[in-house]
């Protein structure tokens, strides 16, 4: 009896009081299913933390001298900017990056002319590709990389926005391009570091065969703001099948000076040998080559700086270029120039440049404007965005 009144009377309390319990059992199972979800976005973030994205368009104008009877309208020797007259994009690309404690990883993607005209005809299938590798940790200072990487020879890239100027150098569009296979770094010191590299390289001038090349490359810093860098590059050049090696032997120096800090300095020398390539008539002779070019960069005030180059190239027995007409004597590319321009910064990841580049070749060859001229001069406009 008295249970029954206490129910009676009390019976809107007891309701409620049931409802309570009810509510902070789901509040309670709501909160896990939250604290879950926390767990899973922190755990996410962990992973994130270890990625870098980048984005970069550069356009171009590549308006060309005296240009009117030229049949063509690819400029040559030319790793970016290529297209004359015209309005075009020089890249467009993607880039991804991982590093962990004890992984890292790259992957570049890339579109526009300058990747469409690099790309040797047998190998068009890598052409929209700059990077993609991976890589783990061996021991503290000592990481395996496999996959496709940027070759260490030569201070230039295809992407302006790596460059003081935006066009490069003949002999920088002749060094060896980027290699497939395998990359052993070791970073002896904050000092000093290097590594070698083992592949198949893809370029122009070295996609001709299906041959192993190796690669050697060394950093030394031996005082603040100077930069002393080896690379070499080295293998059989011959075609697949032919009977003779043609063993090709890269040497890559190049200095990096900032004396102080509105001005930076840069010297790069190339030579190469390679055997079985001399010209007629002792063609099992050993061919060689030289190229060179000095670089100064001057950023006058924050937003502003100016840029100059000199370049020289000769390929003797033409064994990277090929065989033209000098004086009615048959010999390989020789050429020298200058470049000269002015970069305005409006933003920290963007450029608008100008650029006027004159190149030379030797009397009668006729290399330039189809054939018709030793000289070519060009005024260059890019502007880009890179972050």
């Amino acid at each position: 009896m008295i249970v029954k009144e206490f129910v009676k009377h009390f019976k809107p309390f007891v309701f409620l009081a049931l409802l309570l319990m009810s509510c902070s059992t789901y509040l309670s199972a709501q909160n896990k299913v939250d604290s879950l979800t926390d767990a899973v976005k922190n755990e996410m973030y962990k992973k994130l933390k270890h990625f870098t994205f980048g984005f970069y368009v550069d356009a171009y104008y590549n308006g060309t001298f005296r240009s009117k009877g030229d049949t063509s309208n690819i400029v040559p020797f030319s790793s970016n900017c290529p297209v004359q007259d015209q309005i075009r994009l020089n890249v467009a690309a993607i880039e991804i990056s991982y590093t962990a404690d004890r992984v890292r990883g790259k992957l570049a993607i890339q579109f526009g002319d300058a990747p469409n005209l690099l790309a040797s005809p047998q190998a068009q299938f890598i052409k929209n590709l700059r990077q993609a590798n991976f890589g783990w940790r061996l021991f503290k200072k000592l990481w395996l990389d496999f996959g496709y990487f940027l070759n260490p020879v030569g201070i230039e890239s295809s992407w302006p926005v790596l460059n003081y100027l935006s066009t490069v150098s003949v002999g920088g569009y002749y060094e060896p391009g980027n290699l497939l296979g395998v990359k052993l770094t070791w970073n002896v010191s904050d000092k000093f570091w290097g590594g070698i590299m083992v592949g198949n390289p893809y370029s122009l001038a070295y996609a001709r065969n299906t041959h192993m090349a190796g690669l050697i490359f060394v950093y030394y810093t031996p005082i603040p703001r100077l930069t002393l860098n080896y690379n070499n590059f080295f293998g059989n050049q011959a075609l697949t099948n032919a009977e003779v090696n043609t063993d090709i032997l890269y040497n890559n120096f190049i200095v990096q000076y900032n004396p102080v800090d509105p001005l930076f300095l840069t010297g790069q020398l190339d030579f190469a040998a390679q055997t079985n390539s001399k010209l007629p008539p002792d063609t099992n002779k050993t061919a060689t080559m030289f190229s060179g070019m000095i670089e100064a960069k001057f950023v006058f005030v924050e937003k502003y700086s100016v840029s100059a180059r000199y370049e020289f190239f000769n390929d003797y027995d033409g064994f990277l270029s090929q065989e033209y007409i000098y004086n009615n004597q048959t010999r390989g590319l020789m050429t020298q120039g200058f470049s000269v321009g002015f970069e305005y910064k409006p933003i920290k990841i963007g450029y608008i440049r100008v650029e006027y580049k004159h190149l030379f070749a030797a009397s009668g060859n006729n290399i330039f404007q189809s054939d018709t001229s030793d000289q070519q001069q060009s005024l260059v406009f890019t502007t880009g965005v890179r972050f």
